[in-house]
């Protein structure tokens, strides 16, 4: 007699999905990430310096959640003016924060030692659509000046999940149907999943383990990271560890 085919998924959350940039002389600053241009003020690299209408984003695919934390650290740079210049903080289309300084906050670290710069930390919770499965971020700035006289920069980027998914795709390389399970969202025990599993998008952070009679003699299989190509999973069976 076979035995039951099963899908079990552990959540450990927060998942800290990114980070970027992060220490005082970060060599990860130096990659594409954001941008390519890395500046220094007082001994700590930065993402910048960049003015006018100047924008940096991140752009993430293959992610499945459904509530996010994106934190960073903003870099006031000289002689921003209060009300007129700042930096817009986007999730997707969302505007999450606008930022803006006067020209004496802060303490004269670097460049135009007539005015004060900063470093400032933020951090925002935001939701991402259900069955959306990619994210950009973006920091967009509004500035009137060259970047003699006024520029911004940012570094420390970090991207949390609290409410990640596992989604199921019918084809290899995430494509065809696709079925998500998200945590501490109500699920019944027993589920019938409409198609054969080919491939699944898997957070670090996440278990998922899976059994197939027919599969690798039935032994139960763990899978900690997305999987491109699976062999056919046939799971009449749901099972979400609670």
């Amino acid at each position: 007699m076979p035995g039951v085919s099963f899908i079990k998924v552990l959540f450990l959350y927060p998942i800290f999905y990114y980070q970027n940039c992060m220490d005082a002389q970060s060599g990860d600053c130096f990659n594409n990430d954001w941008s390519n241009q890395v500046a220094e003020c007082a001994g700590i690299l930065f993402k910048g310096r960049f003015c006018c209408e100047d924008q940096i984003s991140l752009q993430i695919n293959n992610i499945v959640g459904l509530k996010f934390r994106f934190g960073f650290t903003i870099v006031k740079i000289d002689s921003w003016d209060p009300g007129v210049d700042n930096i817009k903080v986007i999730a997707e289309d969302e505007v999450l924060d606008t930022l803006s300084f006067g020209p004496y906050e802060g303490t004269s670290m670097c460049f135009n030692t007539d005015y004060q710069d900063l470093f400032a930390s933020y951090s925002y919770m935001f939701n991402l659509p259900q069955g959306k499965n990619s994210l950009k971020i973006t920091l967009k700035g509004y500035f009137n000046e060259k970047v003699e006289n006024e520029s911004w920069g940012a570094k420390r980027f970090t991207l949390e999940m609290f409410i990640p998914c596992v989604e199921f795709y019918s084809e290899c390389n995430f494509q065809g149907q696709a079925w998500r399970i998200c945590n501490g969202y109500q699920t019944s025990q027993v589920r019938d999943i409409p198609f054969e599993i080919k491939s699944i998008i898997i957070a670090n952070g996440i278990q998922v383990k899976m059994r197939n009679p027919k599969y690798n003699s039935g032994q139960t299989q763990t899978f900690t990271s997305s999987q491109q190509c699976l062999s056919s999973y046939q799971f009449p069976k749901y099972n979400q560890n609670g």
